[in-house]
This record gives structure tokens, C-alpha cells and sequence, in this order.
């Protein structure tokens, strides 16, 4: 297993009067995108000559898009901006279109532009008032086959944002959540982000659950697009886990790529706390 992916880091001061961030920034970023690629002078993407080779049409009109958000839920305005794939590619497009977004046209109703941040490329600063010269390469995580280990490794999932994910076709609200559904979530975005149809997990996990404290907090957006009031809503909290090998490496990979519904909103942003 192996995905390539470039990291983009929006570092600033700001602090938003609300905790969930992700609407405003996708919704930003898309805005400014828009501006620096569309060539089309109706501004339209229906019907548009120019779709196939469009890269906010990729990102944004596309059934399943190959970037994500992630950030905490303290209301600041800093985010991480994950390019999967092809997409990563794209970088220099992609930081036009974020300075253009929060520095020219702005945020909120109220067009309230931001002076002072800096953007990091893979953890290298490419902007602090000025840009800089960066290599932008990309990183690629690579996993071994999967192979059978008898012993077990202590960890602690972190869901910092919602986690929107559904088992017996319901979304999970809280305890109930199993640790195998967000294995088989990860995979399975794996599986799309290489345009691959989905599988089985190709491995037997062998889990155990050591203590959940998990709750369920609701968010909501109305998208203008789809004319829709759109839920994100989801579980955030801890659990501690005893796992195999295979199951540890898929997990790290959830941090990277995402888990569950929405993760282009922000939701899904997990972290593995090593407990060895």
C-alpha cells in the first residue's frame, strides 16, 4: 500500500467567534480556487467547456474529492490542507488560491481579510509575508504487505473533529462505535483515493477495546450549491484500544487520509497516541 500526498499548513492569530471551522474554510478556499483557475466567463461549472480540465472542478464538483481539511475545534484559524494523489500535483494553484481567499477577498459575511499568517508546505515555510522557494515535493506513505504479529500494541485513538460514520446503516452517537468499522472506513477511502473498487479489509483484525469516552456533538451548514441544510454532525472523544500490527498501520493511515463522511468539511481528523 502506498499514497502520495502534499501537506499544507494556514497558520495565523485569528480566532473565530465559533468552534467548527470547517464550512468557512472549504467554503473560502473554494472561492478563492474558483478565481485563480476559472476560465469561463459565466463563472458557471454547469455545462462548462473547460470541466474536464478543471482543477476546482475536481475539488468541488467531483462525487468524491481528493483533499480534506483538518483542524481543532478551538475556533482558531489554522488548518491543515491534505493533496492526495494527482491532486498533489497541484500545489502551486492550490497556495495562490489560499492567499487570494484570505488575504484579498476575505472571510464571513463581512469580508474580513487576513494581513498576518504564514503557509507551510510539508512543515517548510513557503509564505511569512512574502513567498519563498520551496522544492514541493511529495510524501509518500508506504505500508509492507500485511503480515501476521501475535503481539499487541496500546494505543489511544483521538477524534479531534466528528467522527461521521455509520454502522447497520445508522450513524454511530457514541459508545457504540466499533473500531473495526473505522478500519474498514479507512480502507475503503484508500481504495477510492487510488480509483480502486472497493474490497474486504485484507487482513483479520484482532482488537480489543480497553476503554471508550465518546460523545456525539452536532453541527450543521446550509449549502448554497445543493440548497440543503447539511448535517455534520458526529463522535468525538477517545478510545483506547490493544491491536495488531496490521491494524496499528491502517490506523496511521486514518490520520493522514481521513476516516468517515464529510472529511473535505474537516470531519474525521483522528490522531494514534502510542501507548508502548
Amino acid at each position: 500500500m502506498e499514497i502520495k500526498y502534499t501537506k499544507i499548513t494556514f497558520l495565523s492569530d485569528y480566532k473565530l467567534p465559533f468552534t467548527f471551522i470547517g464550512s468557512t474554510i472549504r467554503g473560502a478556499f473554494g472561492y478563492g480556487l474558483k478565481r485563480v483557475v476559472c476560465i469561463n466567463p459565466s463563472f458557471k461549472c454547469d455545462g462548462c467547456f473547460a470541466k474536464d480540465n478543471c482543477l476546482y472542478y475536481d475539488l468541488y464538483e467531483k462525487s468524491f474529492n481528493k483533499f480534506r481539511f483538518a483542524f481543532k475545534l478551538d475556533g482558531k484559524l489554522n488548518f491543515d490542507l491534505y493533496l492526495f494523489e494527482e491532486i498533489s500535483n497541484k500545489t502551486p494553484y492550490i497556495l495562490s488560491s489560499i492567499y487570494k481567499a484570505f488575504k484579498e477577498i476575505g472571510i464571513l459575511r463581512d469580508r474580513i481579510k487576513i494581513d498576518d499568517f504564514k503557509i507551510l508546505v510539508n512543515d517548510e515555510i513557503v509564505y511569512d509575508g512574502e513567498f519563498k522557494e520551496c522544492k514541493m515535493e511529495n510524501v509518500k506513505w508506504k505500508m509492507e504487505d500485511f503480515s501476521h504479529n501475535d503481539e499487541l500494541i496500546t494505543i489511544t485513538l483521538n477524534f479531534i473533529t466528528p467522527l461521521r460514520i455509520k454502522q447497520d446503516g445508522k450513524y454511530v452517537r457514541g459508545d457504540e462505535l466499533n473500531p473495526i468499522s473505522i478500519l474498514r472506513s479507512i480502507y475503503h477511502r484508500y481504495l477510492k483515493l487510488k480509483d480502486k473498487k472497493p474490497q474486504k479489509l485484507p487482513f483479520m483484525p484482532d482488537i480489543e477495546v480497553i476503554d471508550k469516552n465518546l460523545k456525539f456533538i452536532d453541527y450543521g451548514r446550509y449549502s448554497n450549491r445543493q440548497k440543503t441544510k447539511m448535517k455534520l454532525g458526529g463522535v468525538v472523544g477517545e478510545m483506547k484500544l490493544k491491536v495488531d500490527e496490521n491494524s496499528y498501520k491502517l490506523f496511521k493511515l486514518g490520520e493522514i487520509i481521513g476516516v468517515g463522511k464529510q472529511v473535505t468539511f474537516g470531519l474525521g481528523n483522528m490522531r494514534v497516541i502510542d501507548e508502548r
